[in-house]
């Protein structure tokens, strides 16, 4: 078997309790992840299914009536989408000379980075998913400005969706639109002259909660960065389909003198409204 973790490879810990190891990873995996609490999510974790079907709704209006007439009736055709839930997941093996030694003296530094590239997973995953939205903004090998982030918040409100709103951002285009508004003298609404917060995690620009994260897709044979502005929660056009949260096994390898630790997720992921109302894509420069 390659890729063992090995005492040559500089790194180190001793085999704790299942228990133990997998509340890390846990507690590694939702510290890390952007996009999950941000989308619609199923929870089928109780459910003898790993399908998801969400309904897409018909546009309908109201219309003038007429005393002593009858109203026409207004057909509702509805339709769905099917989410299916699937595995991902990662396995180390951990020899024996290894937890003999003592350089880290614990598998805690192996538990948070397993947490955090299944985090990285789902949120590439679902980051996508991105590229199926009808509306875009923003120019192929242009850095964002804050005239692209304004276009995104009036596709939204133009096409009625329901705020609050929110952005994840590739870091490269967090980076262009700082210095954008850096670069602007007019003060909004008589505020000060640069707006508060440093434009990270948990900040927000008119009113759109921004996240960072650079698992946003790398688009135009790598020119470009997509991020996204949505609605957040139920509103979003995203949805995350989780049927069994992250999952530790250990499994014993004796004639390796090893250990496998495996970790698995199990979920799904899928654009469901691809309409302005559900997510609009941004798409500039990555450098």
């Amino acid at each position: 078997m390659a890729n063992e973790v090995t005492t040559l490879a500089g790194s180190a810990g001793e085999l704790v309790a299942a228990e133990i190891v997998s509340r890390l990873v846990i507690d590694a995996a939702y510290a890390e992840s952007v996009m999950p609490p941000l989308v619609r999510v199923a929870d089928i974790s109780g459910a003898s299914t790993l399908t998801v079907d969400f309904p897409k709704w018909p546009l309908l209006s109201a219309s003038d009536l007429t005393e002593g007439s009858d109203a026409s009736n207004t057909a509702v055709n509805t339709t769905s989408l099917s989410v299916a839930a699937d595995e991902a997941g990662i396995m180390i093996t951990v020899t024996d000379m290894l937890l003999n030694s003592d350089a880290l003296g614990g598998l805690e530094p192996y538990a948070r980075e397993l947490g955090k590239a299944l985090a990285n997973k789902i949120d590439t995953d679902l980051l996508a998913e991105v590229a199926d939205f009808t509306n875009s903004v923003g120019t192929s090998g242009a850095d964002m400005t804050e005239a692209n982030f304004l276009e995104a918040i009036y596709k939204l409100e133009s096409a009625n969706a329901v705020g609050p709103f929110a952005a994840v951002l590739h870091p490269a285009q967090v980076h262009d639109l700082r210095t954008a508004l850096a670069a602007t003298t007019g003060a909004i609404w008589g505020g000060p002259s640069a707006p508060a917060g440093d434009l990270g995690a948990f900040a927000n620009l008119y009113g759109v909660d921004i996240f960072k994260s650079t698992n946003c897709a790398s688009v135009n044979a790598n020119a470009d960065r997509m991020g996204v502005m949505m609605p957040m929660g139920n509103q979003s056009g995203l949805a995350y389909v989780l049927k069994t949260g992250a999952k530790t096994e250990f499994q014993r390898d004796a004639s390796l003198r090893a250990t496998e630790i495996v970790v698995t997720a199990t979920y799904g992921d899928e654009c469901v409204n691809t309409a302005a109302n559900g997510g609009v894509a941004v798409i500039t420069d990555h450098e």
